[in-house]
């Protein structure tokens, strides 16, 4: 059948000539796609701010390698990734760039690897008597360059963190794999080595690996009930036993080799947790990852839409062409295409929906935990369009496919270029969307040198990246990250900020520190609010301090009882408000404020939101504040403990601003709680004065001119 497809070369010097032009423009392919990958990752490495994750990724490896592995800091993170920054730092110093670019390094490895891939199953695919003639396939350039252009791979590839690496790592380790199923190569045990070694480096670079071994589990166990065969390459019979011997011997080796972490490993993910993150549903679990995967997360929804789908309907499309018609390209053996489409389609899905249902018990959602995937999607792109359209390359000419003539040169000239199109779309938005660019932690850092001085104190509510930049931007203020315990707060701000010219609070979009506002309520109780200033991802408020005894900061010595219970979860068993002074009575221009303590009655699925009011006499609202009620661990009430009476229990604190024209008079101080998800029905009080039955009145303020 191969010998009828192909028309002779008539002499053998136009067969070498057909052998070289290819193998030349391979290499001009390869060339150019890894100088524009590098380039699309160097172009702009250090223009925005490190963030988060990367100053976590910067404190633990500037430990001695000996420490990193048993850090606190080291909740749920292997020790890999960060020994081996650590070596790499000692080299390349410390600087934005010499930082990110380790990532670079492997987001390349991973470019070249998978038009190494590509090329192996595209072979795979035709008639071994065509392999030595086989002209440069467009498989490796099509996937090598998805890779080059992904917003993902370019994202992560300037980030320091480990998800190039193990992006790379689990590439090769499941490239080995396939060699070892699909082609049975000589010598086996160095493509066994190989998977094992790469393996076990994955495990140790990220525990989300676990995932990939299931795949891969179930593709070595297809292996070993596959019907024994001679492999073309392989002078020996390989049969089942032999095959189960060589799986569990991996599977030993691997955890052996991983025996140093396990039970560390083990410690850190069934100790990890978060009451305050939900599991996504399977809608946008779906439509999520599939966006991060193709268009990325820093493109606008109406683009990203049609892109992510558009690239969804191309892969269908070209994989069901080929199915349908039986013939693709060089007419491979039908059984080869069908097992590769589902090796591809299960490393994609089974570890995808394996941590879905991971999800559904310990919420913590993030496409980028699974990156390791996407080479998988990469290839059945590449490998769907590169197979359908006909071939006549360097007088290599072969019979056309079954599909109509217009239909093949819209699959050949058109549909390759449109992933590539939209791929490029996403990258773009991620250099220029300013929307969804990182923190501007540098930016914050900057100002505070300028703007501050050696009379003043900063506090910021994360450790990190602050602790990378506050010793490069040289601020002279004494900075220092506070975690905001409710019962030390007011005595920490006491020793060191009395005596302060002005307190500065820089508060992070995503931490938790101090969701309740005790710092701003403490500081502006204190002195006053001087000014706010929003950065990217930041907020920075400062307050000018009076020149006080340490008693500045305080929060209310005793609560006034009270009795309020809404529905029959949540009572209201203790308060204080006031104004200026602890009194009653407020200026225009100056906040009121209160505390109130509230106890679980009951365990709920339900998570409250308070809804603090301050009322005129003519129903008018002159300062509303709704916020989630939490405990002193920053739970949510559906996570509060009753058996713990510590935790059941919760002191929230409040300041309400008037707006500047609120005219002087006697208001009513209000407090309703309320479910805080949709359609967020309001909870009935009782046992305490009230107008309407839902909203409890705490007392009265007179605002004064």
């Amino acid at each position: 059948m191969a010998s009828s497809l192909i028309l002779p070369v008539r002499t053998s010097s136009s067969k070498i000539i057909a052998m070289k032009k290819p193998r030349r423009r391979q290499y001009l392919w390869s060339f150019f796609i890894l100088w524009l990958a590098y380039g699309l990752r160097l172009y702009r490495i250090d223009f925005q701010s490190i963030w988060w994750d990367e100053g976590h990724s910067i404190f633990v490896a500037s430990h001695p390698i000996s420490q990193i592995p048993t850090l606190p800091a080291m909740d749920v993170h292997p020790p890999a990734y960060f020994a081996l920054l650590h070596l790499w730092t000692t080299i390349a110093g410390r600087s934005e760039f010499a930082l990110r670019y380790l990532s670079v390094i492997f987001s390349l490895l991973t470019v070249a690897l998978l038009w190494r891939f590509a090329a192996s199953i595209f072979r795979y695919l035709h008639p071994r008597s065509l392999a030595p003639r086989l002209p440069c396939t467009f498989a490796p350039i099509l996937a090598s360059l998805l890779a080059a252009l992904s917003p993902m791979y370019i994202a992560y590839g300037q980030e320091v963190r480990s998800y190039a690496m193990i992006t790379f790592l689990a590439l090769g380790s499941t490239f080995a794999l396939w060699q070892i199923t699909f082609r049975i190569p000589t010598p086996l045990f160095r493509w066994l080595l190989v998977y094992t070694l790469l393996t076990v480096a994955c495990l140790y670079t990220h525990y989300f690996t676990i995932f990939l071994l299931l795949f891969q589990n179930l593709v070595w166990l297809a292996w070993v009930l596959m019907p024994s065969q001679i492999s073309t390459t392989s002078p020996f019979w390989i049969s089942r036993l032999s095959r189960l011997i060589l799986w569990a011997f991996s599977q030993l080796a691997i955890l052996l080799l991983f025996t140093p972490q396990f039970m560390l490993a083990m410690q850190q993910i069934t100790s990890y947790t978060n009451p305050n993150l939900l599991p996504p549903t399977l809608t946008y679990f779906i439509s999520h990852s599939w966006q991060a995967y193709t268009v990325g997360l820093t493109i606008d929804p109406a683009p990203a839409q049609w892109g992510m789908w558009g690239i969804a309907g191309i892969v269908a499309m070209s994989w069901l062409i080929q199915l349908i018609t039986k013939q693709v390209r060089l007419s491979p053996d039908f059984s080869r295409l069908i097992s590769n489409f589902l090796f591809l389609v299960s490393w994609f899905l089974i570890p995808l929906a394996a941590y879905f249902i991971v999800l559904q018990r310990q919420p913590s959602f993030e496409p980028r935990y699974m990156m390791f995937i996407t080479p998988a999607l990469f290839l059945l792109l590449a490998l769907g369009l590169s197979q359908i359209p006909p071939i006549t390359h360097y007088g290599l000419r072969i019979k056309p496919s079954a599909l109509p003539r217009p239909a093949s040169r819209f699959t050949h000239y058109v549909l390759p270029l449109i992933p590539l199109a939209i791929f490029l779309m996403g990258a773009y938005s991620y250099y220029t969307n300013q929307t969804y660019f990182k923190d501007d932690s540098a930016g914050v850092a900057g100002w505070l040198a300028a703007e501050t001085t050696a009379n003043d104190i900063v506090y910021i509510d994360v450790p990190h990246p602050f602790h990378y930049y506050a010793e490069r931007r040289n601020i002279p203020a004494p900075t220092r990250y506070l975690f905001v315990d409710i019962h030390t707060a007011a005595e920490t701000l006491a020793q060191e900020a009395t005596g302060r010219d002005r307190l500065f609070w820089v508060t992070w979009r995503g931490s938790d520190t101090d969701p309740r506002g005790v710092i701003p309520f403490l500081a502006e109780k204190a002195g006053q609010k001087s000014g706010q200033l929003d950065f990217k991802g930041y907020q920075v408020q400062w307050f000018n301090l009076p020149a006080e005894s340490k008693t500045t900061f305080s929060l209310p010595n005793t609560l006034t009882p009270i009795n309020a219970t809404f529905g029959d979860t949540v009572r209201l068993d203790g308060l204080a408000f006031g104004g200026v002074e602890n009194s009653t009575t407020t200026p225009i221009n100056e906040p009121a404020w209160a505390t109130l303590h509230f106890t679980l009655l009951q365990e709920t699925n339900v998570n409250y939101k308070v809804s603090l009011r301050l009322r005129g006499e003519d129903g008018r609202l002159a300062a509303q504040l709704d916020r989630d009620l939490l405990n002193d661990r920053h739970f949510r009430t559906s996570a509060w403990p009753l058996d713990n009476p510590a935790l059941n229990q919760a002191i929230n604190v409040y300041t309400l601003p008037l707006a500047p024209n609120t005219p002087p008079g006697l208001y009513r101080l209000e407090a309703v709680i309320y479910n805080a998800d949709p359609p967020y029905p309001s909870e009935g009080v009782t046992g305490h004065e009230n107008i309407d039955g839902v909203a409890a009145v705490l007392g009265y303020i007179s605002v004064i001119p």
